[in-house]
């Protein structure tokens, strides 16, 4: 057609724009066979998400039980690092004590030299 106006639809049709419904291949968009496949697609849109959810659960639990052995090895070394320390500790207290003795040792000697008198 010639002209700038809308052009009349071929073979007595109706324009497709107009807000009429679609129609597919399974028929009219309410019927059984196509509430069905909206269904199965929402189905597995949902199934999708909940394998998502549970794929970001694991990697998540993952990093919490790694982080957690972290830890607990952090603890088990820092507890040996404790001990060896209280060990030099007891044992540069045991030398203190040995040589506070023989110190005393000493003066009570040297004060024995001066209570003669």
């Amino acid at each position: 057609m010639s002209g700038g106006g809308p052009e009349a639809a071929v073979g007595g049709e109706a324009p497709a724009a107009g807000g009429n419904k679609k129609k597919d291949s399974l028929g009219t968009a309410g019927s059984p066979a196509h509430l069905i496949i909206k269904v199965q697609a929402a189905t597995d849109s949902v199934c999708r998400l909940q394998q998502r959810e549970q794929e970001r659960k694991k990697i998540y639990n993952d990093h919490l039980i790694a982080s957690e052995n972290q830890h607990i090895i952090q603890w088990e070394d820092f507890m040996k690092e404790q001990h060896n320390k209280q060990a030099e500790v007891d044992e540069e207290h045991r030398k203190a004590v040995e040589r506070l003795k023989e110190q005393y040792a000493e003066m009570k000697k040297d004060l024995g030299k001066f209570s003669t008198f």
